[in-house]
């Protein structure tokens, strides 16, 4: 069954993610690290999940292998993430941060923590936690929706 969408739900979501993604890239640019949000999001898999390989880094991205290869080398180049052989199967790599990427990465969650904390500042806990649901419901049913 379908329900009509209050028009000012897709709008104000939109809305919502474009200030996040802006008040992030201004954060990032004051401190000097010249990343954009996706960059920091490759970052952050890494840095919670080193060893991951380009295939599973791309799946969580929701993005091809090709672009996350091009990605991990332009990372590889500015000194921030390393590629190893896995030693389970040579013919993949583990993706892992440098200690430069540890920097970034951990200068880049703390801009990410404020910004967070500056745009639900409006929102008092039991608000916040309601929100996170009801998002979490929208996903959960886009996954039981074939595709």
């Amino acid at each position: 069954m379908t329900r009509p969408v209050n028009p000012d739900l897709p709008q104000n979501l939109m809305a919502l993610f474009e200030h996040l993604r802006t008040q992030l890239q201004m954060g990032l640019h004051a401190q000097g690290i010249d990343l954009a949000p996706p960059d920091i999001r490759l970052l952050e898999l890494i840095g919670e999940a080193e060893g991951l390989n380009l295939q599973d880094v791309g799946r969580q991205m929701c993005r091809d292998k090709a672009l996350i290869t091009r990605k991990v080398r332009e990372m590889e180049s500015r000194g921030l993430v390393r590629r190893e052989r896995n030693p389970g199967d040579q013919r993949s790599f583990q993706l892992f941060l440098t200690e430069a990427g540890k920097v970034v990465h951990a200068q880049a969650q703390a801009i990410l923590a404020r910004t967070h904390d500056s745009l639900f500042a409006p929102l008092d806990a039991d608000e916040q936690r309601c929100m996170a649901q009801l998002l979490q419901r929208c996903l959960d049913a886009q996954q039981e929706l074939p595709r």
